[in-house]
């Protein structure tokens, strides 16, 4: 099932996608296009949680986390003032990761089946934007911005992480070719790779009536 108007952007930690965000974030609003911006984990209650295991403030089995993650998204796309919601309003919705990022990470921690399991009900975006960067570069990004590091963004798990994207993601796209999956070098400047994210969201469905 394909979500229309329902765009996702993916990539290990360091690839940029929060910034690309941020930007066209900027030029829907100057350009009066109605986009809701959203990410994962959410700011809910469930998603709280899942922070302070990102963080290490608490610890959860690999199985725990990805089964969070799954009911964090369910209520992210179906809850109220959730994704769903607005795209039935006539809204673009525009996530900073989706369930691509719990089978790369998740997978990465050790399970193969069930991060595959947990998500399997979930619908694809029309739109999937990932962002592609040799893992030394990205936490080499990661480590620039100072600060206390995540439980994930380890150098080796990183390089683990971007290769089980580099798996999932063409049998997604082959399965269902109606997603549009768009590759983009994330080691392009800031600006030509807003180009590019700006150029691929125009073609979403509600650009082209």
């Amino acid at each position: 099932m394909i979500l229309g108007n329902f765009c996702a952007f993916e990539g290990i930690d360091g690839t940029g996608t929060t910034t690309q965000i941020r930007e066209l974030r900027r030029r829907c609003d100057e350009r009066g296009v109605p986009a809701w911006f959203t990410c994962e984990p959410t700011d809910g209650d469930i998603g709280r949680l899942i922070r302070k295991a990102l963080a290490g403030d608490i610890h959860l089995t690999p199985d725990t986390m990805t089964r969070l993650f799954a009911a964090d998204r369910g209520e992210h796309l179906w809850g109220v003032n959730g994704i769903k919601a607005h795209l039935d309003v006539g809204e673009i919705a525009v996530t900073d990761r989706y369930f691509f990022s719990s089978i790369a990470y998740q997978g990465a921690a050790g399970d193969q089946k069930l991060p595959f399991e947990a998500n399997a009900g979930f619908p694809l975006p029309e739109l999937l934007f990932f962002f592609d960067l040799d893992s030394e570069a990205a936490m080499n990004r990661v480590e620039r911005r100072g600060g206390k590091l995540e439980i994930y963004e380890k150098r080796e798990f990183q390089k683990r992480v971007r290769d089980k994207y580099h798996e999932i993601l063409p049998r997604f796209a082959e399965k269902e070719p109606r997603m549009r999956l768009v590759t983009v070098d994330a080691a392009l400047p800031v600006n030509e790779i807003s180009e590019i994210i700006w150029n691929e969201f125009q073609k979403l469905s509600i650009f082209l009536g």
